[in-house]
């Protein structure tokens, strides 16, 4: 299962989010819900880098299907349209699979 955890601060403004775990919903290399949550998770953060000047750390590791996307200072309007676009396609793969496979949940940072 891919747990998921979209950080926002107490004015609803994202902080970052975080994804630890494979989905398991098919066998290696044909597992379509992790194929989707990782591209949604990776041309969001490719995104973030091509077309904001934000500030922020990432760290990953493929292997436990973990990576973190933290921001001191929060995101730029920019950012925050790309973060509410990665939030609106995790949660489409949610409502179409879903608690089997994805867990999201939302934190107040």
């Amino acid at each position: 299962m891919t747990n998921i955890i979209i950080r926002k601060n107490s004015d609803g403004e994202y902080m970052g989010f975080r994804l630890e775990g494979h989905a398991g919903s098919g066998e290696y290399g044909k597992d379509i819900v992790c194929a989707a949550i990782s591209m949604l998770t990776i041309n969001t953060v490719n995104s973030l880098e091509k077309f904001t000047d934000d500030i922020f750390a990432c760290d990953a590791d493929p292997e436990r299907g973990y990576i973190e996307v933290t921001s001191e200072n929060g995101f730029s309007d920019a950012g925050d349209l790309l973060l509410k676009s990665f939030e609106l396609g995790i949660t489409g793969v949610y409502k179409q699979y879903g608690n089997e496979f994805l867990n999201i949940k939302f934190e107040e940072v």
